[in-house]
This record gives C-alpha cells, sequence and structure tokens, in this order.
C-alpha cells in the first residue's frame, strides 16, 4: 500500500467522528462550555489518565508549588435600548467573577462590581492560576446571563454589550479572546476540510498538501500569540496533523514547544511514541528520563514515571516493569495513587502483552459459543461498554470503519454490551447498522469478565492475535491507537 493510501486510510478511520477536537466544543462563545482550569477540565480515564492530567496541569498551572497572584484589568460598558428604557439607565448590572473547583465546593468570588450611571465598571481582578473563570451577569438579583472569562496576567478584558438582548450583543474583547477568534477561524477551515477528506472529496494525491497548509495555518497560530490559550491550542492541532504526514516536523515543534513550556504533554504522547517507535525501546526510555530534567514538581515527576511503568508494560520488559512498579511505590507512599497502583499492578501481573487471554465464555447473537479457543485463527478485538456510553457512540462509527477494511484480511470483532437492559442496545442498532457479533446479554457472566479482564472503564478493548495472545489493551479514548498493533498481525491480501 502507497504511503499516500496508507495516509488515506489513517485520515479516513479518523474523519469519520472528526478526530481533532474543535477549540468551540470547548469555547462556544461567549459562554465558555467547559473550565480551562486544571482541576476537573478532563477527567483522566484508564492507566494512561496521569499523562492527560499532567499535560493540562503543566500548561496551565504549575500546579502544588506556590504561584503568584496573577492580575488582569476588567471594564464594562452596558447600554440600554432606549426602547425598553428611555430614560437608559445603565445602572444596577451586576457583573460577579468568581472561582469554584467543584460544582458542590465553595465559592470564592474574584470580583463583584455594579455598573454606574454610565453603565460602566473598572477594576482589577487578582487571581492564582490562569484559565477560565465562572462569570454570573444579573440585574436586581434576576440572572440575566452565565459564562466562563479567560483570565491571564496581564490581560485586559473588556465587555461591552446592549441590554436586552446582552446574549446576543455582548463581547468580550481581551488578548486571549483576540488569540480565540483567530484560532476559531483556523480551526472551522480545518473542520471542513476534514469532511471533504473523509467523504472523498479531495483527491488521493492532494490530501497530504492540503494537510499540511493546514498544519502551518495552526503553527502561524501559535508563533503569533505566544503564550496563550490559542497558541497551545493550535499547537497541538499542528502536531496532530504532522503526526500522521510529517513526523520530523512534528517534533521540531515539540522541541521548541518544550523550551518555553507549551508541549510537555505532547513530549508525553506524540514525542514519546515517535521516538520509542522509530528508534526503539531504549530510546524511548531514555526520552521520558530527559523530561525529568523539565518538570518542576513532584506531580509533574510521578506522571513521567508512571508513563516509563507503562512504556515497560507495552514492551513486553514486565519483569523490569514490576521492579519500576515496585520503586514507584516506595517513592510515592504518601499520596493517593492506590487505584493507579492497584490497576497497573493488575496489567502486569494478569494481562500481559504476550500471555494468552484468559477464560471466558459468551453466546453470540447469530448462537454461536465464543471464548478463548473459538477466537483463534483470526486477530480479535474483544469489546466490553455500554451502548449508552457517550464516547463508545461517538467512537462506533470510527470502528465500524476499521472493521470494513480489515475484516477481509482476517480481523474480527465481538463486542459485549453491559447495558443493563437489553432494549438499550436494541435502540443502539436501530440507529446504526451492525457488522459484527454481539453478545447475548443472557448468556455473559458480568461480575466474573469486569474481574477477569480488569474493566474499570468503558469502552475497554484487549486486542489479541491469531494464536489468542494478548497483543495490547485500549482503554477509552485509545482507539486510535490500535491500528499500529493491529497490521502487522493481518493476513496479506
Amino acid at each position: 500500500m502507497s504511503t499516500i493510501k496508507v495516509t488515506k486510510v489513517i485520515i479516513a478511520i479518523r474523519m469519520a467522528k472528526i478526530a481533532l477536537t474543535t477549540i468551540k466544543e470547548k469555547m462556544n462563545k461567549p459562554e465558555l462550555k467547559q473550565s480551562l482550569l486544571p482541576k476537573g477540565m478532563i477527567s483522566p480515564s484508564g492507566i494512561r489518565g496521569a499523562m492527560v492530567l499532567l499535560f493540562f496541569a503543566f500548561l496551565l498551572s504549575q500546579c502544588n508549588r506556590p504561584v503568584p497572584i496573577n492580575q488582569s484589568y476588567f471594564a464594562v460598558e452596558i447600554d440600554v435600548a432606549d426602547s425598553l428604557d428611555q430614560t437608559r439607565n445603565r445602572e444596577g448590572f451586576e457583573f460577579l467573577l468568581y472561582s469554584q473547583e467543584t460544582q458542590n465546593s465553595v465559592i470564592d468570588t474574584l470580583f463583584i462590581g455594579k455598573t454606574d450611571s454610565m453603565g460602566q465598571i473598572k477594576g482589577t481582578i487578582s487571581f492564582d492560576e490562569a484559565g477560565a473563570y465562572p462569570l454570573q451577569i444579573s440585574r436586581d438579583g434576576s440572572p440575566i446571563l452565565s459564562m466562563r472569562v479567560l483570565l491571564a496576567q496581564g490581560d485586559s478584558v473588556l465587555f461591552t454589550g446592549e441590554f436586552p438582548g446582552i446574549g446576543q450583543t455582548l463581547k468580550v474583547d481581551s488578548r486571549e479572546q483576540r488569540a480565540v477568534d483567530v484560532f476559531d477561524r483556523v480551526d472551522a477551515g480545518f473542520t471542513r476540510t476534514r469532511r471533504f477528506i473523509a467523504i472523498g472529496a479531495l483527491a488521493d494525491t492532494a490530501i497530504i498538501d492540503e494537510l499540511r497548509k493546514w498544519a502551518n495555518l495552526y503553527e502561524q497560530v501559535y508563533r503569533d500569540y505566544p503564550r496563550t490559550f490559542a497558541s497551545s491550542f493550535a499547537l497541538e492541532a499542528a502536531v496532530q496533523i504532522l503526526s500522521d504526514i510529517d513526523q520530523q516536523k512534528m517534533m521540531s515543534l515539540i522541541n521548541e514547544g518544550l523550551d518555553n513550556e507549551q508541549s510537555l504533554g505532547l513530549a508525553l504522547t506524540f514525542g514519546k511514541d515517535y521516538t520509542s517507535t522509530t528508534n526503539g525501546f531504549d530510546r524511548g526510555v531514555h526520552y521520558l528520563d530527559s523530561l525529568h530534567s523539565l518538570v518542576t514538581n513532584k506531580e509533574q515527576s510521578r506522571a513521567i514515571d508512571q508513563m516509563l511503568i507503562e512504556l515497560h508494560y507495552d514492551s513486553l520488559r514486565v519483569d523490569e516493569g514490576k521492579n519500576r512498579l515496585d520503586r514507584f511505590k516506595r517513592l510515592y507512599e504518601d499520596e493517593d495513587l492506590s487505584f493507579w497502583y492497584k490497576n497497573m499492578r493488575f496489567e502486569l501481573e494478569d494481562l500481559t502483552p504476550g500471555t494468552f487471554i484468559p477464560a471466558f465464555s459468551f453466546v453470540s447473537t447469530e448462537g454461536d459459543t465464543i471464548d478463548e479457543e473459538s477466537i483463534k485463527g483470526s486477530p480479535t478485538l474483544l469489546e466490553f461498554t455500554l451502548m449508552e456510553n457517550g464516547l463508545y457512540q461517538q467512537q462506533y462509527e470510527e470502528l465500524t470503519v476499521s472493521y470494513q477494511l480489515f475484516a477481509p484480511r482476517g480481523f474480527q470483532i465481538y463486542t459485549m454490551a453491559f447495558d443493563e437492559s437489553a432494549t438499550t442496545i436494541l435502540a443502539f442498532f436501530q440507529e446504526r447498522d451492525r457488522f459484527w457479533s454481539i453478545a447475548e446479554p443472557p448468556t455473559m457472566n458480568r461480575k466474573s469478565l469486569v474481574e477477569t479482564f480488569n474493566i474499570q472503564y468503558y469502552p475497554t478493548r484487549i486486542l489479541v492475535d491469531a494464536e489468542g495472545r494478548i497483543i495490547r489493551k485500549f482503554i477509552g479514548e485509545e482507539l486510535d491507537d490500535f491500528i499500529p498493533y493491529l497490521t502487522p498481525h493481518l493476513t496479506s491480501n
């Protein structure tokens, strides 16, 4: 298969779900849908969750160490339409900006002020960490609008709008917001391009050049708006694109980003994967060890140590992985790591790649008994999920594309749905075509399957080779990762 065709296969699979998360899903202006604060931005899943947490913690907060108070200038200019109030009374619009780590935690007020007769508020906001903070706008005690506001050190945030209809007229002007606006325009253009690629509207020979163009545009945003949230999002987008078409350029961007503390998370994912895949396990370990010199606190160092253990697990260095895990427990025994530690211990001892799949059994929708013996002869993906799981629903189309591409070369899938109600499973396939067998719910021992395969999150997938040996376990969003592990085990066309 040519380089262009291989690239198109990978892109087609990813485009089927519009893989690259857009900033508008995180920040639907003017209301920022999701907090950019390190705590609560993304819930880590699986044994690799520490890496995700580390990226955002490093990017936004320098966790677990004293940080200086940051300040932003805050100004409001609100007008009132004379059709509503001929006196155009602009007083009494209250802006409450606060911090709240979780929905049930105590609210910490950062700023509260009411507009004067000119409809203005001016002040300075002090805060610990750069991020997106909740803002409540009200008048005379009646809420008008809730949103989130990006705050960064030294920035100036100006609100302008007209009442009524402030939800439509409110504008936020700041350095961070202007950067986000530029990113949004680039991201919207790339979203359209991804859809064109997904439906085959772009010639094969044009795909790589088109992707390189968008990688360059994202890179330009990264360079034009340094040290902003949009810059970090743009860097991540450029790296994701380049990971498929130009990995040397990808590494160059990652290394550049390390100098200004913007790409540690990308180094731990794309950089580590590229280094270990291209140059071998030892270079991958050396690469992760080298990142230790860049981190500034114990939490970041701990996350790198966790990834080193996982790299040993993935590379079948089981004994050394166990030794590192024991050292890890001693080093971080004062921290709450019991879940990750127990989970990793189970994986290293019972589900190590290269060992035979544990015994299991169920009856498929076609009436066949499926067990550890019957799946031998073909590379098999065993899925454990809930059909009502939102992530699984997002991934289903992508997995369908993978199945249709590789089934002619011997690939097979079996899904074990753990939904309590069979109606939920039936409803799932009323809206979608089914291409592979699923387990009949009454024939599964859910409790036994959860314990045997250490199912902690949905979906969890285990890839097995034709001899019945475990190739790799994939958790949650790791679906994209399974293709490189699968292809060496497929039969030739």
